[in-house]
């Protein structure tokens, strides 16, 4: 299992969790973050706002995952996001004690 950390322009939160969903993931976990880029200019206490939208799915679905994200996040501007893939060592549901790939 992978976790997807996508970190996008709000006004495309929507239209990303959307093009997630299609491709067979089940459930997302959105935050709204503030950071600054490494290239961006150091402005003390200045931030970009951005979405992040956070998912766990099974390796084989990672590149179309990975592919759909990009293709609805990117306008080719500077500021478009990046995106974080970390292995995911177990799962676990709660309510139904589900493990692993079956718990996502």
């Amino acid at each position: 299992m992978k976790k997807i950390e996508a970190i996008i322009r709000p006004g495309l939160r929507d239209d990303v969790v959307s093009a997630i969903k299609k491709c067979g993931v089940g459930g997302v976990t959105i935050h709204q973050v503030q950071g600054q880029g490494a290239q961006d200019p150091p402005l003390v206490g200045q931030y970009f706002s951005r979405d992040m939208v956070i998912c766990v799915v099974d390796d084989p679905k990672l590149d179309e995952i990975l592919n759909a994200i990009s293709n609805v996040a990117c306008s080719g501007n500077k500021g478009d996001g990046k995106v974080f893939v970390t292995p995911v060592d177990d799962a676990l549901d709660i309510c139904t004690k589900k493990r692993g790939t079956t718990s996502i």
